[in-house]
């Protein structure tokens, strides 16, 4: 898929590979300090695909100037991911015409709900493009445990529970729970290829004593370029929320570096069971958007995502 405007200065295409992709990327990540690990652009590509990451360029050079990913997950949901474009091209259009791919590419996949995050000066961008302000995230941080020593609190399952390495888990129970709570169902994010052939990453899961494929609860945390990220945070309850987080923080006790969490507001305690662990807000908010308005009913009122998710996974997929 290229998009050519007649007599215009640029192109919008898809990423030629990974590589392509991330050599814009990684280092506009780095410049904007979006926390993010440069072993995330293999993440975020791999379930995008191919034809998912698209770039623009001058009409006479190569070189990607600017990208937009447009997430479509199996069941036609889709999500806006990583709308950059270099400072000397902004202003010119080269940002709207990535926007019109994204939102062509969505048609031309059936896509029925797409949503974002974007910090508060990007709304109205949005909201000229369509999108409308559902709820809001925190951004929730904290240093490291040399620096702020954890919780000498005991944090146990309880009776009928047990905790388990996350690459225990059956991949296919963490993408019905996360489709249970976010409405999105993406196999391609909760495999080796995308997530668990990654060093980096490691979490931790409960289920239940008596039956290992009834998940309870699950926390996936990852690097990033000075400390790690945590996310999801999916729980049935507060307290296994807390045995969770506190285990996976656990691990990282010696580690250097900060931590940050995206919090899904909408549930009260998401943000309570990081500040009993000694995290702070970040001082950014982020305002979920949805195209026309429309989210997934997991995500709106009196849906799980209200009690059960207390981190997303990433603001730039959902």
């Amino acid at each position: 898929m290229a998009s050519v405007t007649p007599n215009s200065e640029y192109i919008v295409r898809p990423a030629k590979s990974l590589e392509e992709a991330r050599d814009f990327w990684w280092p506009q990540m780095q410049k904007l300090q979006w926390s993010r690990d440069f072993n995330d652009g293999q993440t975020h590509y791999t379930v995008a695909g191919k034809e998912g990451w698209l770039v623009v360029q001058s009409r006479d050079d190569e070189t990607a100037e600017g990208c937009i990913v447009p997430f479509v997950y199996a069941n036609s949901t889709g999500w806006v991911g990583f709308f950059i474009v270099n400072e000397q091209h902004r202003g010119k259009g080269w940002g709207a015409a990535l926007f019109r791919s994204l939102l062509k590419f969505y048609a031309d996949h059936n896509t029925g709900i797409v949503g974002l995050d974007g910090v508060a000066e990007q709304v109205p961008t949005y909201e000229r493009r369509g999108f409308v302000t559902k709820c809001p995230l925190v951004l929730m941080v904290r240093p490291s445990a040399s620096e702020a020593p954890l919780s000498k609190a005991v944090f146990e399952p309880e009776e009928g529970e047990k905790l388990v390495n996350l690459r225990e888990v059956p991949q296919k129970l963490l993408v019905e729970s996360d489709l249970a709570h976010t409405g999105f169902e993406r196999p391609k994010l909760w495999s080796d290829e995308a997530l668990f052939s990654r060093p980096d990453v490691y979490g931790y899961a409960l289920v239940s004593s008596t039956d290992a494929n009834k998940l309870l609860g699950w926390v996936m945390v990852r690097r990033m370029e000075h400390g790690h990220r945590f996310g999801p945070l999916l729980a049935d309850l507060y307290k296994q929320a807390s045995v969770l987080l506190n285990k996976a923080m656990q691990d990282i006790e010696s580690s250097k570096g900060s931590m940050v969490a995206e919090i899904f507001s909408p549930n009260p305690e998401g943000r309570k069971v990081f500040e009993e662990l000694g995290w702070v807000w970040g001082g950014v908010d982020y305002h979920r958007m949805w195209l026309n308005g429309k989210a997934p009913k997991e995500q709106d009122v009196g849906g799980r995502g209200e009690k059960g998710m207390f981190a997303i996974f990433d603001a730039a997929e959902g």
